[in-house]
């Protein structure tokens, strides 16, 4: 996927990053020739100065076969602009804003922008669920703020493997309460819906042991995501 960046503030900092490892094609755009100067030496080529909102430096960036265009400059106006250039003047197939008042919530989706995210959030972490594909997703928001549908995948190296979710401390359908696991740091709030393996759905239990390569569909919290994922991912 090429996705364009505009604004290269940390927020389009990490996520250029993070699009990279993932292995995108990436270009970030940035209007500041200072901060086009502290990352050169580190992004390099995928660098280029210009501003989001000049049709020319758009379309020097590339812009006519993005995939995807994210503005995160510090201004929601300037966001809202780039983001309709990029729809309504090349076609782009998905456009991401960053706002700070969020307010202007409803008026970028009305104007056409589609995915809001209000900077005060934990910006990165949104954007990436949206944009990049990893191991650990995040599906849907439920209906409880802060509680979402993730699914994760278990990669060859993981801990977790050949564990069960009774071992891992994850409760499960016929469990009371948390399972004590021998680190002492049990998932209270964190609820494995369906494991799918081969391409077969399974409905977990606690003594079945997870293997490499498995997905496990489970629902979680804000506070409970983290260690979910190192669980399920890490070496521990």
């Amino acid at each position: 996927m090429f996705v364009i960046i505009v604004g290269c503030n940390a927020t389009g900092y990490h996520l250029a990053k993070s699009l990279l490892v993932a292995q995108h094609e990436v270009i970030v755009l940035e209007k500041s020739l200072a901060r086009c100067q502290r990352l050169w030496d580190e992004l390099g080529s995928v660098v280029i100065q210009g501003d989001g909102t000049d049709l020319a430096d758009l379309r020097r960036a590339g812009i006519t076969r993005a995939d995807t265009v994210i503005a995160v400059t510090d201004k929601d106006e300037t966001n809202l602009v780039i983001c309709q250039m990029a729809k309504h003047a090349f076609s782009v197939g998905r456009t991401v804003a960053t706002i700070k008042d969020t307010k202007n919530h409803t008026v970028f989706r009305i104007l056409g922008v589609d995915s809001v995210v209000n900077s005060g959030d934990l910006v990165l972490h949104v954007l990436e669920r949206t944009i990049v594909e990893s191991s650990f997703n995040h599906l849907a928001t439920l209906r409880d703020p802060g509680t979402f549908l993730v699914s994760v995948y278990i990669p060859d190296d993981a801990t977790a493997v050949g564990k069960t979710l009774k071992e891992l401390g994850i409760i499960t359908q016929e469990s009371d309460s948390a399972p004590e696991n021998k680190d002492g740091n049990t998932l209270a709030k964190s609820f494995p819906c369906v494991v799918v393996r081969c391409g077969n759905p399974m409905v977990p239990s606690a003594e079945m042991a997870l293997k490499a390569h498995d997905e496990l569909f489970a629902v979680t919290t804000s506070e409970e995501e983290s260690t979910l994922y190192d669980k399920l991912t890490g070496i521990w």
